[in-house]
C-alpha cells in the first residue's frame, strides 16, 4: 500500500509500505476520501525534520476485521472517529463520556497509520457505519462532529443572535445548524480575502457577514446592540473581542487553538462579572455526535459537498497541500479521494 509522510515544512513523500494484520478488535479500512484538516496544515507548516504520516478525516470502505469484531463488517462503509471515549473510565461511568479522551483511537500503537493512505488500522470502536451518503460528503464528519459539539456547548436557544467568529469549515457548518435550529439572526466575522467562505455564508442564509480586516467587531452596530452567542472558531486572541459584544447572560464558545505565547489573552473580568457572561470550551475530544452528524447530512440541514473547493489524489499530495493553503480566496476544504 501507499502512504502519505510529511518529511519538512510542505515537503512530503509517498512511501510503499506493508500494512500489519489488524489486531482482534482492529479493522482495516480502504480509504476513499480523507479531509485535510487545519491541524493537517500547521503540522505541514512547523513539520519537524522527520518522516511522519497525517489525516483523520476518513471515509472508507472495511476490508477486514479481527476476530472479535462485531459492530461492522467486511463491506460496510464507515467514517472513523479520531478517538473514542474509555467505556470503563469513572467519567464515563458517571455520564460524561466527553469527558473521557483516553479511549481507543487510532495513533495507540504507535505505528504509521494516519488517513492519507490507501489503507489503515482502526480500533473497531472507532467505525460508525453509515449508508446513503457518498464518501466526499462523509469525510467531512469528522469536523461537522466539532462544529455541532461547539454548538451544543454555547447552549443557543430559540431567537438568540448568534455571531461566529471565522468562517472555516467548522465556522460555517456551526453558523448554518445555528440558523436551522432557531437563532434569530446569525451574524459571522471573516476576512475579507476568503471570497470562498463567506459566498457559502452568504448561500446557506447568515444574515450578516462581518469583514473584520476592515471593522472591529467591537465596533460592529448589532441590531439588538450585541449578541447573545458567539462561537469563536478563530485565534484566541479573538476572545476579548468575543465577550465584549455578548449582551447580558451572554455565552462565548470557543475551540480556537494557538500553542504559541499568543495563546495567552487577557480579559476584563468586571465586564464578564457584571454582564453574567460564561466563557466555556469546546474540546471535542473524544469526537462525538457521528450517528447525528451523518441525519445532519442526510436531512439537508448541512451540505458537506459545498465546502469541498480542492480535491486531490496521494500522489499529487506534494503540490496539493501547499497550494490549498496559499488559496486563502478560493479555499474552503480539501480533500483526498482515492476513487
Amino acid at each position: 500500500m501507499k502512504a502519505a509522510y510529511v518529511k519538512a515544512p510542505f515537503e512530503f513523500e509517498v512511501r510503499d509500505r506493508k500494512l500489519r494484520e489488524p489486531g482482534e478488535t482492529e479493522i482495516v479500512v480502504d480509504i476513499k476520501a480523507c479531509g485535510l484538516c487545519g491541524h493537517d496544515l500547521i503540522l505541514s507548516r512547523y513539520a519537524a525534520d522527520r518522516m511522519q504520516q497525517f489525516g483523520h478525516e476518513v471515509s472508507g470502505v472495511v476490508s477486514k476485521v479481527g476476530r472479535l469484531v462485531t459492530n461492522v463488517k467486511t463491506g460496510d462503509k464507515v467514517v472513523l472517529e479520531s478517538g473514542t471515549f474509555d467505556r470503563f473510565s469513572a467519567n464515563s461511568r458517571n455520564g460524561r463520556v466527553d469527558l473521557d479522551n483516553k479511549g481507543p483511537n487510532f495513533w495507540i500503537k504507535g505505528d504509521d497509520n494516519m488517513g492519507f493512505a490507501e489503507r489503515m488500522i482502526a480500533p473497531c470502536e472507532c467505525a460508525v457505519p453509515f449508508d446513503g451518503l457518498d464518501f466526499e460528503e462523509t469525510s467531512i464528519v469528522e469536523p461537522l462532529g466539532v462544529a455541532l459539539d461547539l454548538f451544543k456547548t454555547a447552549d443557543i436557544k430559540i431567537m438568540n443572535d448568534v455571531l461566529v467568529i471565522g468562517l472555516g469549515p467548522i465556522g460555517l457548518m456551526a453558523a448554518k445548524i445555528a440558523k436551522e435550529s432557531g437563532a434569530r439572526k446569525v451574524y459571522a466575522a471573516e476576512l475579507s480575502a476568503c471570497k470562498a467562505r463567506i459566498g457559502i455564508a452568504k448561500k446557506w442564509g447568515i444574515d450578516e457577514i462581518i469583514l473584520s480586516d476592515q471593522q472591529k467587531i467591537e465596533d460592529y452596530p448589532f441590531e439588538k446592540d450585541g449578541v447573545d452567542r458567539v462561537l469563536v472558531t478563530a485565534p484566541p486572541a479573538t476572545i476579548p473581542a468575543a465577550l465584549s459584544v455578548c449582551r447580558m447572560g451572554g455565552i462565548v464558545a470557543f475551540l480556537g487553538i494557538d500553542y504559541s505565547p499568543a495563546g495567552m489573552v487577557t480579559i476584563d473580568s468586571t465586564l464578564v462579572h457584571s454582564n453574567t457572561l460564561q466563557l466555556r470550551a469546546s474540546n471535542a475530544s473524544p469526537a462525538l455526535y457521528f450517528p447525528e452528524c451523518l441525519d445532519i447530512i442526510k436531512s439537508g440541514m448541512v451540505s458537506t459537498k459545498d465546502l469541498i473547493t480542492h480535491r486531490f489524489r496521494l500522489d499529487e499530495i506534494g503540490t496539493a497541500v501547499k497550494a490549498f493553503d496559499e488559496d486563502k480566496e478560493h479555499g474552503v476544504k480539501a480533500i483526498l479521494v482515492n476513487e
